[in-house]
């Protein structure tokens, strides 16, 4: 089978696994998106600017994370156009196009910009002089985004291969195989590179890691193992996006574990049930995620003991949480920004991007990019519609005022 052939087939299999989970969970009305209330605070968001990136995932589920740097923000579009947009006024810079389907969002930093396309390839393109540096094929498609590591270029592609190229040739210097099972969500976690390793949760719920030199595995740990009769109740992904903190790495798995591991040892410091495709986010005490029924969960970093949980945003597709001062923000499936206490969990602030537009866009709704934070007190999020938001927390001066 051809890697396109069983692109379309894993695919094809998710697609049918999703509709029929759905059918059973309709049955029993488990999957209704809980209605938003009302509240009041003191404070609200803000949109300072929006801007077109391009045509965006849409429907489909595709990560087009921008890469934030210190004066702009390099976007993404579906069908191959990088942005330069100045994050302090939203004015574009400079248009690139790639002439390809992309299919992850940008990795690098000041000196490259990263990104993969449908067709598997992974693209270079040189930040001076803005032009593309080099095009490599890749053994398939790539989901996640493209991560640097000194003069290397980390890649992920879905048929379980993770491959080292040169940052100026493009050139494979080495490739690491493992053999996924038939049946696996849509999209792959990126591997989290600190300490002289790469760290990587894998689709049969294990955590390699392995040498950014040569690919041997340094140490293999289950996260989660797969239980059940069905294909569909032994899915284990580690989709997530992990954190490392200090020596201890901090994963979770779907319909599996979360659990904090000992990066020199390779063993557990602790772990507990817990099911999530959207990953871990920690602060210097605590974890926090969103399940996959839609919940938000602080736990104790050290011990992972729940401090608080936040249920009343369940089966709205949530985004990962993201830290902003004192404050959590997280993107839903209607295109909401839900601002909440990192403390305890209740809501601070809520806006809806994507409805009304001054020039007449038809803006998408929806949020599946986990909002970003820039000079600490602002947030870039992109709509499935492919607008970029920089939001901002002000305090409120006028009337009691309700939010959407």
């Amino acid at each position: 089978m051809n890697k396109y052939a069983y692109c379309s087939y894993r695919l094809l299999v998710l697609l049918f696994a999703a509709l029929f989970v759905s059918a059973c969970a309709d049955d029993d009305n488990l999957d209704q998106p809980e209605e938003l209330v009302p509240f009041y605070s003191d404070y609200y968001l803000d949109v300072s600017w929006h801007k077109s990136s391009g045509a965006g995932a849409e429907e489909q589920y595709v990560f087009l994370h921008p890469l934030i740097l210190s004066e702009v923000a390099v976007t993404s579009s579906r069908d191959g156009v990088i942005n330069i947009i100045s994050l302090q006024t939203g004015e574009y810079d400079e248009e690139i196009e790639l002439d390809s389907v992309i299919s992850a969002g940008v990795g690098g930093d000041e000196n490259v910009w990263l990104l993969a396309t449908r067709d598997a390839h992974v693209i270079a393109v040189d930040a001076k002089s803005r032009r593309e540096r080099w095009r490599t094929r890749v053994p398939s498609e790539v989901l996640a985004r493209p991560a640097l590591y000194d003069d290397s270029v980390i890649v992920r592609s879905i048929d379980g291969k993770i491959l080292s190229l040169d940052v100026n040739s493009g050139k494979i210097r080495w490739q690491y195989q493992r053999a996924i099972p038939d049946l696996t969500l849509r999209g792959t976690s990126e591997p989290v590179i600190a300490r002289g390793k790469i760290f990587v949760g894998l689709e049969d719920g294990r955590l390699i890691a392995i040498s950014p030199d040569n690919g041997e595995v340094i140490w293999d740990v289950a996260l989660s193992l797969p239980s059940g009769r069905s294909e569909i109740q032994r899915l284990v992904d580690i989709d997530g996006d992990a954190e490392l903190y200090g020596r201890v790495l901090y994963a979770a798995s779907f319909q599996g574990r979360v659990a904090a591991i000992d990066v020199d040892r390779g063993q557990f410091l602790w772990a507990r049930d817990f099911s999530t495709h959207t990953g871990v986010i920690l602060d210097d005490k605590v974890l926090y995620s969103s399940d996959d029924q839609g919940h938000i969960w602080a736990l104790d970093r050290l011990n992972g003991a729940t401090i608080w949980k936040q249920e009343k945003l369940a089966h709205r597709k949530l985004t990962r949480p993201t830290i902003i001062g004192d404050y959590l923000a997280v993107g839903d499936f209607e295109g909401y920004v839900h601002l909440m206490s990192r403390y305890d969990g209740h809501f601070v602030a809520r806006f809806q991007l994507g409805q009304f537009d001054d020039l007449g866009w038809d803006l998408g709704t929806g949020i599946i990019v986990p909002p970003i934070v820039f000079r600490g007190d602002r947030l870039v999020v992109v709509t499935r519609g492919g607008i970029v938001y920089v939001l901002r927390l002000l305090k409120r001066d006028d009337e009691f005022d309700e939010f959407n």
